[in-house]
């Protein structure tokens, strides 16, 4: 059911402030290590572990864990008492970090600016309404979005990336607040939750002052006596009175991503998983950009021994991830490998501009490219690029001269597009004459003259050859194309339609 106008229309009057919406995501530390996990993991409680205060303790647990009694900064050999079937996994910051900026790929395509935190992101929405139909939609896209990756996510709405971090609640927006929502929740908001010293908070207890609305009412030069220029700037950066200077996240230039398994892999079935994972997020990459991939690197590495690399040439829009998948197995299948793979990792710095599509009335050109690219991909795949070549014009003008075979790796990722001409595909070894009698044409049947003339002239510097090229047809509705030299006034059939 589609929005009515009166909302959308309610939604694009909320555009004269900013508009911040921070991301928090309270699974991290358990996502980002499961992401990376070659065997999936059975439901169940599970938490992840880290050293804290010099023991092993929780750093954080799934719902299941929560409900047998676990929770953060609970000791490692308490939690297993506590839960025998407990699942401990070991924190690991690389990959939290590697999710983020997957989780940032995605931020990107509703928003401009977009800012990775140590455990969310922050996407600044204002005036990004119009395209996608509001803001509630933007908010409904989104989230499905996040959740495809199996990501739990909450999230906060203000207007500077501090308040909305402050209102981050227990549940995503699926609608916009309004301006007057979003500030009384700020000003309800205690101050326990608002960046500040040890000392701060305690002068805060001893002044009566318990949310950030009791802080706000006082007067800023009261405050500045009061307390040092840090509270100051934190208020200013609260209220967006001062631009924050936080780092916007931009795409990487080059792709480079990688899958770690320390118990080994050792057959190909068993890498395709990784490798499908990897392609994921190289198709996530190329869809944010707006661009498609030229050349894959992929990367073998044993537990011992040498790597082995694998390259996959692409012809053009092949950018799915299934298809992508399936030119890399048929590459694999013509691999030697070594007994055991650690690590796979996949890179990609050759890309192509995504050109924008023009559809003719029945879609049929657009599907007749892709279905060209994939052929030329999987053959390339199978028999090599020097076992593939492909018809070709040459800076000729005589049509014997400009037609030429050559090697498929020179046009592949080539962005020039051959203009549509009335020329047949197939010449005739040799000009075939045409006899002229009372002014009718003859070559084995009688031919009308449907189109033309366009002279082609070619080798002035040698001798000088002009002719003038017709479409003709004959009773029966096949195409010929003629030409008639301007010297000897013969005519000649060149080439015949299918």
């Amino acid at each position: 059911m589609k929005e009515p106008l009166a909302n959308i229309q309610k939604q694009t009057h909320q555009i004269d402030h900013d508009i911040w919406l921070y991301i928090h995501l309270p699974q991290l530390a358990i996502e980002a290590v499961v992401a990376n996990l070659i065997t999936p993991l059975k439901d169940g409680p599970v938490a992840v572990a880290s050293v804290q205060r010099n023991a092993q303790r929780i750093n954080c647990c799934n719902l299941n864990a929560k409900a047998w009694g676990v929770e953060p900064l609970l000791s490692l050999s308490t939690a297993l008492a506590i839960c025998p079937d407990l699942t401990v996994l070991a924190k690991n910051t690389h990959q939290e970090q590697q999710l983020l900026q997957q989780l940032a790929l995605i931020a990107y395509r509703f928003s401009p600016n977009v800012i990775v935190d140590t455990d969310g992101l922050w996407l600044d929405l204002s005036g990004c309404a119009q395209l996608f139909n509001g803001y509630n939609n933007l908010l409904k896209k989104l989230y499905t979005q996040l959740s495809a990756q199996s990501i739990i996510a909450v999230s906060g709405v203000g207007k500077s990336p501090m308040a909305a971090k402050l209102l981050c609640g227990h549940e995503f927006h699926h609608y916009l607040p309004s301006k007057l929502e979003i500030q009384h929740a700020l000003v309800a908001t205690t101050l326990n939750k608002l960046p500040s010293t040890a000392k701060q908070q305690q002068n805060f207890k001893q002044l009566g002052l318990a949310t950030i609305g009791d802080l706000l009412t006082l007067p800023r030069s009261a405050l500045s006596q009061r307390f040092n220029s840090d509270l100051m700037n934190t208020l200013q950066l609260l209220q967006g009175e001062k631009p924050s200077l936080l780092t916007h996240f931009k795409p990487a230039n080059e792709f480079h991503d990688k899958i770690q398994n320390p118990q080994g892999l050792y057959n190909k079935e068993s890498l395709l998983f990784p490798m499908k994972t990897l392609l994921q997020r190289l198709c996530q990459y190329l869809m944010t950009r707006q661009c498609y991939s030229r050349e894959l690197v992929w990367q073998f590495e044993p537990l011992l021994g040498n790597h082995q690399s694998m390259s996959i040439t692409l012809s053009g829009n092949n950018h799915g991830w299934s298809s992508l998948l399936s030119l890399s197995r048929l590459k694999l299948e013509r691999l030697e490998l070594p007994r055991s793979i650690e690590q796979i990792s996949l890179f990609c710095d050759q890309f192509m501009v995504m050109p924008g599509l023009s559809f003719d009335l029945f879609g049929d050109q657009i599907t007749l490219q892709e279905n060209t690219s994939e052929l030329i991909d999987n053959l390339n795949a199978r028999l090599g690029i020097e076992a593939l070549s492909r018809p070709t014009i040459n800076a000729e003008h005589l049509p014997e001269l400009a037609g030429s075979i050559a090697s498929i790796e020179k046009l592949i990722g080539s962005e020039q597009q051959l203009g549509q001409t009335q020329k047949p595909l197939w010449l005739l070894p040799e000009p075939a004459p045409v006899r002229l009698h009372n002014r009718q044409l003859y070559w084995r049947k009688p031919l009308t003259i449907v189109s033309g003339p366009e002279r082609l002239c070619g080798n002035w510097w040698q001798s000088e050859q002009q002719r003038d090229y017709y479409l003709a047809c004959d009773s029966k509705g096949a195409r010929y194309w003629l030409f008639r030299e301007s010297t000897s006034k013969q005519w000649f059939v060149h080439g015949l339609f299918a």
